[in-house]
């Protein structure tokens, strides 16, 4: 790959690259907050990535 195409990628794959910082930075403030609370907000952070992650379905039947 070109250095031009790596920088398409990543162009295209920002908006999903800062929603994940985003719940990283999450994750890591209720971690600061309280353990449990962290690993609260990580595994719902995991559902949100899955979400995004699975494949959808078509609705033109």
């Amino acid at each position: 790959m070109k250095f031009r195409d790596i920088l398409k990628l990543v162009w295209a794959l920002m908006p999903f690259i800062l929603v994940c910082l985003g719940l990283l930075s999450i994750v890591i403030a209720a971690f600061l907050v309280a353990s449990p609370l962290g690993w609260f907000i990580l595994g719902l952070a995991l559902i949100v990535i899955g979400y995004i992650l699975s494949p959808k379905q078509d609705k033109t039947a």
